[in-house]
């Protein structure tokens, strides 16, 4: 079975198209000449004169059933090839040909439509456009052998045949080009779709890399002080260190398939709708056992189809730099509040703390890779610039406010459903 050409279908529904336009010309015009005699009586003196008209009957019933044939047969069904398109065009030129015989010859000012066919055989194949440039040319020179001719009509008939030549080449000359250029938009795009998504795993995987920092320190500094515990404290710290144990493997198994993070971040309709209170208790959990007040507080029933995993690591990076924010206080205390609310088609995420603040230079620099207002070996300086980066793949955006000794906002704003010309544009601005 001959395989769909696309090309030839769009040729194909393109020809079907001009034949029913022709033909409702043709019977529009008979139909205004056969009404309004004496109104277009000076026009009808500009062509010869008109031939038998059963003749051209015949000629346009057969034309219009091969129409009907073609539309419901070819088309309709997607069997449209390159032989077929090419097909239909000479059986046009024919017909032109036939209809040009029967009105005037090369006497008739509408030999020119000739072209037509031959400008459309130049989206099916270049073998299909010189044969139908031949076959045309061919067709207006059995015109010029059935009846003498004068010295301007066969020049017409040399003019006509350079014509016809130097727009096949060149029409053919601007079709490959065209194919060349869809052909490397579409490399392009597929490149850019594989960049896209390399750029997505690598923000998932440095984004996990840095989320085993804390608990593997809060493993390394109890495994230290283990043999200086009493009983009482060794088991309470075996509880903690099995607990980050878990937190380390269920961040590995993140790692271990992120091709799936990567899915769900760039799926069009996105993922399975969640509510919003679930990135709230999330944040509870991250600040367990830290000896800091968090709460959470807003519109908890919020659906998004934003991929959940990606916004807890986000949420629970932001929370864990307002808790260490806090400690660094004088008393060591403050407080983090969680607000959840909608905006239109956006949600936000605020995470508000009372801890240190930063000084605006300070702030100016916060979303620096590898940048840090901790000790040394305390933190690597990559969380909030991930979390910026993976914010951007989702079309969303996360802002900064902070003032010394008075705390720090990080607000966080992102469509409720994916939008890729977002995420596109963020992508670009990273």
């Amino acid at each position: 079975m001959p395989s769909v050409d696309r090309s030839a279908q769009i040729t194909l529904r393109a020809l079907v198209t001009a034949r029913w336009v022709l033909l409702g010309l043709l019977a529009a015009t008979d139909a205004t000449v056969a009404l309004w005699p004496e109104l277009v009586a000076p026009l009808v003196d500009w062509f010869p004169k008109a031939p038998d008209p059963m003749p051209l009957m015949w000629v346009w019933a057969a034309w219009a059933l091969v129409n009907v044939l073609t539309d419901r047969l070819v088309l309709r069904r997607g069997k449209a090839t390159a032989g077929l398109a090419g097909l239909h065009l000479l059986i046009d030129a024919t017909v032109l040909t036939v209809l040009l015989g029967l009105s005037g010859g090369t006497t008739n000012p509408f030999t020119t439509a000739y072209l037509v066919p031959i400008t459309l055989a130049t989206q099916v194949s270049p073998r299909w456009t010189w044969a139908l440039a031949a076959y045309c040319l061919a067709g207006f020179e059995v015109l010029f052998l059935m009846e003498p001719q004068t010295q301007h009509l066969r020049g017409m008939w040399l003019a006509f045949g350079v014509s016809g030549l130097l727009i096949t080449y060149f029409v053919h000359l601007i079709a490959l080009a065209l194919a060349r250029q869809r052909q490397e938009l579409s490399r392009l795009r597929e490149q850019a779709l594989q960049d896209r998504h390399l750029a997505a795993l690598g923000t998932l995987a440095a984004g996990a890399a840095h989320e085993l920092g804390t608990p593997l320190g809060s493993i390394h500094l109890l495994v230290g002080e283990l043999p200086h515990m009493s009983r009482d404290e060794r088991h309470e710290a075996m509880s903690t260190i099995q607990r980050e144990v878990a937190r380390c493997k269920g961040i590995v198994h993140r790692m271990a398939s992120p091709e799936l993070s990567a899915q769900d971040l760039w799926a069009d309709g996105g993922g399975p709708p969640w509510r919003l209170g679930a990135l709230g208790e999330h944040a509870l959990e991250a600040a367990r056992d830290s000896g800091v007040l968090v709460s959470v507080g807003g519109q908890r029933d919020v659906e998004l189809r934003q991929p959940r995993v990606a916004l807890e690591q986000i949420v629970r990076e932001l929370v864990t730099n307002a808790i260490d924010a806090c400690r660094r206080r004088a008393d060591g205390r403050g407080e983090v509040r969680v607000q959840l609310s909608r905006d239109d088609e956006d949600v936000i995420v605020e995470v508000r703390d009372t801890g240190v603040g930063m000084e605006p230079e300070l702030a100016a620099n916060a979303f620096d890779p590898f940048w840090s207002t901790k000790a040394e070996g305390e933190g690597m300086g990559l969380g909030l610039y991930l979390a910026r980066a993976q914010l951007r793949q989702l079309g969303g955006t996360l802002e900064l406010e902070s003032s010394p000794g008075r705390g720090t906002t990080l607000r966080m704003i992102l469509p409720i459903h994916p939008d890729p010309t977002r995420s596109g544009r963020s992508l670009r601005d990273a």
